[in-house]
């Protein structure tokens, strides 16, 4: 288990953090077609595509669900 403590505060990121939330890395899915949170399949596990299971495109972004709602304005 990685030593969260050493991501605390350091002065280089400006605002001082007062806490480290270890589940805001879980990644997170956002179809740029449907406009949500979506979940998806890979159909090739040796290749980074995604296919939304809501709409059946492939127009996915991946990162964490905090990145995900501050770069798309998501609620």
């Amino acid at each position: 288990m990685p030593n969260y403590s050493d991501l605390i505060n350091i002065e280089e990121f400006g605002d001082k953090k007062e806490g480290f939330n270890p589940e805001r890395w879980d990644v997170s899915f956002y179809c740029k077609d449907c406009k949500e949170i979506v979940e998806t399949d890979r159909p090739n596990p040796d290749k980074y595509v995604f296919i939304c299971k809501k709409c059946g495109w492939k127009n996915i972004v991946l990162g964490t669900l905090e990145g995900l709602k501050s770069n798309y304005r998501i609620k």
